[in-house]
């Protein structure tokens, strides 16, 4: 499991073949994998998770950059208001890391068998290797 997140989740690369990056743009995940034929988009709800995952790394953002700044102030100190400074800087790390939460959130999905194949067999390795 773990292997499946360092290899495919933190990458981008696609969980069931690793071979290719699984995003088509910046943001856009096509339905399959064009190697291995993989089925992203198992559901209407499967980026859910991703969302929460990609909010999560900006409030983290957030509370250790408020930490930071009540402990030094940086901020405060180069003239900028700390609350706007802090609030602008989470939806960018958002932003930017949306990308990365959703290369991991899909790679979970992989790994706990949320994801299918052209014939329709769960994406589990587990269930895979007893299936093969």
């Amino acid at each position: 499991m773990l292997r499946t997140l360092i290899q495919t989740g933190l990458l981008g690369r696609c969980p069931g073949c690793a071979q290719r990056s699984m995003f088509e743009g910046f943001y856009d995940i096509p339905i399959t994998c064009t190697n291995c034929e993989l089925q992203y988009q198992v559901g209407d709800g499967a980026w859910l998770g991703a969302v929460a995952i990609g909010y999560g790394f900006g409030a983290i953002f957030a509370i250790l950059a408020a930490v930071v700044e009540m402990t030094w102030s940086p901020i405060r100190n180069a003239g900028l208001d700390p609350l706007w400074t802090i609030a602008v800087a989470s939806l960018v790390v958002t932003a930017v890391g949306y990308r990365l939460a959703k290369s991991l959130w899909f790679s979970l999905l992989y790994t706990f068998g949320l994801m299918r194949w052209p014939d329709g067999t769960a994406s589990s390795p587990a269930e895979r290797a007893t299936t093969l």
